[in-house]
């Protein structure tokens, strides 16, 4: 009996349970369409308007707050469950991306990161989307159809060449035409084919619009951005001013090229002035027919080259060298999701100087993970001057070149001098940082200064143990992109 009246009271108590029927705010946004989807959020909500695609932050204090998403209309959100607070935004023109912590309420403080590592998290960050090439092809009528093909055959072999990117060619003469759209570059066969069929326009010379059509077609916000130019003579009825195109804000962290081929740029100078302002400083390239284009397209497909330096004395524990191995795996993971071509090595100093990791091993990029997985550590003395030296003497000459070393205290017996090392020749254009990580480091002023001596200005890093590692990883500019 007593179980009954205990089963009946407990189904009366859930079948009188409400949610509070009464609002407690309401919200419309002067739009009748507004709140028709709602992403909880640990701030408030998120509401995405169908009226303007535009996205509204809500909560009970501050009313609606419409979300910075880099001007784009966005169409549908949805949270992630992460440690983070996350968005996937997904835009009108298909592009999905992930926005952590959109509020941007918890900043990332570089003096706070050297002294204390927790915290771990990072102000509103996209991420990076890759790397976008936009080739800007003249096919105005001073251009004899052999040379045209010739041109055709340099963009066709850069692309073959570098394809972990999107690529976009726009051809201009009497009118812009867009002849490989961003989406049309995702099948790389199709690709190819489409530029094999690109058929020439002839008459007027409109760089300036061309390159103005290429900054509103719909590329991504939040992707490294690279614009060539390929033209054989200066401008001729454009009625667009060239410095207004190239001071639009949508130029900026755009690097530019500009290729100019044949007597019509070389005889003019202001065909040449042209061109050279188009161009980024050294970045404009000319040369006297279309048939030694090729002589300049491995400087356009020049790899970036990283060489990590990594500490593997006696001092470092297991564990925490396990952690200065996954920070380089997640460096490698990271950049190779966007560099369209990055090849690493990992050399490990102690008692001996040893490669771990090879420019040759980083092509298959499954077997190169696995060989990180394999190092061990060698121990003993620290020879940091005598490993970045072993680095320096296995390098391509046209290459951009990163040296990262990962220490926790002062060289000890290296019989080679860091300022004679630094100095080499082989230094010259090299991009160099540093990683600091420990007391060994923190509490001894003789470390310090020789890891700033090794880092460029700017580039030193250090944390207070190897379990921070991570808190720096998008500091770095690694992947050619400032964070």
């Amino acid at each position: 009996m007593y179980r009954g009246l205990l089963f009946m009271i407990v189904i009366y108590s859930v079948t009188g349970f409400n949610i509070q029927h009464s609002p407690v705010k309401h919200f419309t946004n002067d739009d009748p369409l507004f709140g028709q989807n709602a992403i909880q959020s640990k701030d408030g909500i998120f509401v995405p308007s169908p009226t303007n695609g535009k996205c509204f932050n809500c909560t009970l204090e501050n009313e609606c707050a419409e979300v910075n998403f880099d001007g784009k209309r966005v169409a549908s959100v949805s949270s992630l469950t992460a440690k983070e607070e996350q968005l996937v935004v997904v835009y009108l023109n298909g592009d999905c991306k992930l926005m952590v912590n959109p509020t941007g309420k918890v900043e990332l403080n570089h003096d706070e990161l050297v002294n204390n590592n927790n915290n771990n998290h990072y102000q509103g960050r996209w991420i990076d989307a890759g790397t976008e090439i936009a080739f800007v092809l003249d096919g105005s009528g001073s251009i004899q159809p052999d040379d045209f093909q010739r041109a055709k055959d340099f963009i066709y072999n850069v692309m073959s060449n570098v394809w972990n990117t999107c690529f976009n060619a726009m051809q201009y003469g009497a009118e812009i035409r867009t002849e490989l759209s961003l989406l049309d570059s995702k099948n790389h066969a199709r690709a190819l084919l489409k530029v094999k069929e690109i058929q020439q326009i002839f008459y007027i010379t409109k760089t300036t619009s061309a390159i103005h059509h290429v900054l509103g077609n719909g590329s991504k916000s939040n992707s490294r951005k690279i614009i060539i130019v390929l033209s054989d003579g200066k401008i001729l009825g454009d009625p667009m001013n060239l410095t207004d195109v190239l001071n639009m804000p949508q130029m900026k962290g755009v690097t530019r090229y500009s290729i100019g081929v044949g007597g019509g740029i070389l005889k003019d100078a202001k065909a040449i002035q042209e061109m050279t302002q188009i161009a980024d400083p050294e970045k404009f390239f000319s040369v006297s027919n279309y048939a030694t284009l090729d002589g300049i397209q491995s400087i356009l497909e020049q790899s970036l080259i990283e060489d990590f330096v990594l500490d593997g004395s006696g001092s470092i524990e297991h564990d925490d060298f396990q952690r200065a191995k996954d920070f380089i795996y997640k460096v490698m993971f990271s950049v190779w999701k966007t560099s369209f071509n990055c090849d690493f090595a990992i050399v490990q100093y102690g008692a001996e100087i040893r490669t771990e990791l090879s420019l040759l091993d980083s092509k298959d990029h499954a077997r190169a993970f696995q060989k990180i997985k394999e190092i061990q550590q060698i121990f003993n003395i620290r020879k940091t001057a005598s490993a970045i030296h072993h680095v320096l003497m296995d390098q391509k000459n046209n290459s951009k070149k990163k040296i990262i070393v990962l220490s926790d205290g002062q060289m000890f017996r290296d019989p080679m001098s860091l300022s004679d090392v630094l100095n080499m020749p082989q230094m010259k254009g090299a991009t160099r940082y540093s990683i600091g990580v420990g007391e060994g480091i923190l509490s001894n002023p003789e470390a310090i200064q020789e890891m700033r001596e090794i880092a460029d200005p700017d580039r030193f890093f250090y944390v207070s143990n190897y379990a921070a590692l991570e808190e720096i990883l998008f500091l770095m500019d690694l992947s050619g992109k400032k964070v």
